[in-house]
């Protein structure tokens, strides 16, 4: 190739990346748009809630969660779970800006598998009391001194600003 070709075919690479750039800054936009939108929509934390939930709000959620689907799909889309999950974490980190978002990387910690979780204190504490609070909460003749730590766990969550009726 020669010299001009290179040129050429450069000059088109670079305007081929500032568009790419350009469409990646119009989907985050939009994405970080739509979230605000639904966290005002819904004053619960819907993006929370699981894709089994069968509830009033659940089924809220779903219709919007559809509807985006279908027009994704329509434009051939290949992948609008990933479009979900996004507008779901912008959501979160808008309505708690001190979690961090799937994907995002802070201090990493390691779990006791060894591989790196990388999330914010904030994020695990919801995270790992969660998973404590379902745990006992499955149980049965909890012993009372369990039951009062239940209830604090709840609280603790409820102060990091969960909703204990949205836990599945």
């Amino acid at each position: 190739m020669n010299t001009l070709n290179n040129e050429v075919l450069a000059n088109q690479i670079a305007t081929a990346m500032d568009s790419v750039v350009d469409g990646v800054r119009g989907i985050y936009g939009s994405q970080v748009r739509l979230a605000s939108l639904l966290n005002q929509k819904y004053e619960f934390d819907w993006f929370e809630v699981k894709h089994t939930d069968t509830s009033d709000e659940g089924k809220q959620v779903r219709k919007d969660k559809e509807t985006l689907f279908e027009k994704l799909k329509a434009v051939k889309h290949k992948n609008p779970s990933k479009i979900w999950a996004d507008v779901r974490n912008y959501a979160r980190l808008e309505r708690y800006p001190d979690t961090q978002v799937e994907g995002e990387v802070q201090d990493g910690e390691q779990g006791e598998s060894g591989a790196n979780h990388n999330r914010s204190p904030m994020l695990r504490t919801v995270e790992e009391l969660t998973a404590l609070w379902k745990f006992l909460k499955r149980q049965e003749n909890l012993d009372p001194k369990l039951n009062g730590a239940l209830l604090h766990i709840g609280k603790a969550l409820e102060e990091c600003g969960v909703k204990l009726n949205m836990i599945q």
